[in-house]
């Protein structure tokens, strides 16, 4: 009975003492500097949340990429639905209390102040909505002033060196030569050595930044520079053209005990025969297409003339320069047959387009095809039966050399050059 009298006493002293501790605590409390924003969000731009980012350093909060064209006649009455500060927020002149129900008119940067919850740091942000102002998904053409020549040219070819030097080539003598940048271009005339008269203009092709042709001898010939060419000793492959190239290879098609075959290499020297090319399958005025796919694999589509009567344009793609399949189309979505196709992996899709230039068709995987009905078109200046060729630069230009157009009266005149660029693949990337 002594012991549990003890032991109620001892529990009476501890709560005793614990009492008079609390009692005589100064109830001080350490509260965050912290003044800064940690995330911020606003409203659905047309059902899409926009991420923005927070620049710590500059004090600036803004969306890298930018709201499509027209959002501005949303933003003008937007909520802001993410908000992360330890304190509080004000904003205007008289730091009023910042209310993020209340809707904001974000057209114009605002700037806020962010109180830590110590009462004493503060920090201030600006926050900035960035909005296209072009149509991100309209292609915009431009005459660039310039024509290939003041005489109709019937033939020529249009290849590339180092991404931004434009050659056209119209004879095995003669080619037309231009830097891509819109303040210097000129085309300048210069004269070709080296290359026979029966070289195929229309067989050109750029590997590893050099140019390669054969001619209708079956001779292969490569140039460093665009001007000086030599022959290449191939051991007596006789080519019929070449296709297209990787960038560890080129493709090509030989002539073997008369038949015709494929054909790579990667030097341009030693070239490896692989299988007989299907009877279908473009021989002539070839235009490829080299892009990755989204596995990182080099992918090229082509397009040219079979060598017999076609209704529509079928593309064919090879991952190795060995090995085709074709991409006909079995439904009634095709691609009509147009006068010497040519082909681009443009923005995500593939375009096919003709030498009268009214019409483009576009698809997502190279099978289905759809004609473009608005944004994705020609101007109506180019229209005519136009002998062309047509690059893509670096800069994600497309250039159409015309070197003549036979207009609707019959006359036969001198064509231009053009060139135009999808407006979202020249945005500056944040």
């Amino acid at each position: 009975m002594r012991i549990k009298f003890l032991s109620l006493i001892v529990g009476f002293l501890f709560v005793s003492i614990a009492v008079t501790s609390c009692l005589n605590s100064d109830n001080n409390y350490d509260y965050s500097s912290d003044a800064t924003i940690r995330a911020f969000g606003i409203d659905t731009i047309h059902g899409k949340h926009y991420k923005f980012t927070i620049d710590q350093l500059k004090g600036e909060i803004y969306n890298a990429d930018s709201l499509p064209v027209g959002a501005d006649t949303i933003i003008d009455r937007i909520l802001i639905d993410t908000l992360n500060v330890s304190g509080w927020v004000t904003s205007g002149v008289t730091d009023t209390l910042f209310n993020i129900k209340d809707s904001l008119d974000l057209r114009s940067p605002i700037k806020v102040k962010v109180h830590a919850p110590d009462g004493s740091s503060v920090r201030e942000y600006t926050i900035k909505v960035n909005i296209h102002k072009q149509d991100p998904d309209l292609l915009v053409w431009e005459d660039m002033g310039n024509p290939l020549s003041s005489t109709p040219i019937s033939s020529q070819k249009s290849v590339l060196l180092n991404g931004n030097h434009l050659f056209t080539y119209t004879s095995s003598t003669e080619v037309y030569q231009a830097l891509t940048d819109r303040a210097s271009f000129q085309w300048q005339r210069s004269s070709v050595s080296g290359l026979p008269v029966d070289v195929k203009l229309s067989s050109l092709i750029n590997f590893q930044n050099k140019l390669f042709a054969v001619t209708t001898g079956g001779d292969l010939y490569n140039s460093v520079n665009g001007l000086d060419w030599t022959k290449v000793n191939t051991g007596g492959i006789q080519f019929t053209n070449l296709l297209s190239s990787f960038s560890t290879s080129i493709t090509g098609i030989e002539a073997a005990d008369g038949k015709k075959y494929f054909c790579t290499s990667s030097d341009g020297i030693i070239w490896t025969k692989g299988e007989e090319i299907p009877d279908n399958f473009p021989v002539e005025n070839i235009y490829a297409t080299l892009f990755e796919t989204p596995t990182g694999m080099e992918k090229t589509v082509i397009v040219g003339y079979t060598g017999s009567i076609a209704t529509s344009v079928v593309p064919w793609f090879s991952l190795n320069g060995y090995d085709w399949a074709d991409l006909a189309s079995n439904s009634e979505n095709y691609c009509p047959f147009l006068q010497n196709p040519s082909i681009i992996n443009y923005g995500g899709a593939f375009y096919i387009f003709g030498g009268n230039f009214d019409k483009i068709y576009k698809s997502t995987a190279g099978i289905a095809w759809y004609e473009t009905k608005k944004k994705f078109l020609f101007p109506a200046e180019m229209a005519g039966e136009n002998s062309y060729s047509m690059v893509v630069d670096k800069n994600n230009y497309i250039w159409v050399i015309i070197g003549q157009t036979k207009k609707g009266s019959g006359a036969i005149v001198p064509g231009k050059t053009w060139r135009g660029r999808l407006n979202r693949l020249g945005f500056i990337q944040q």
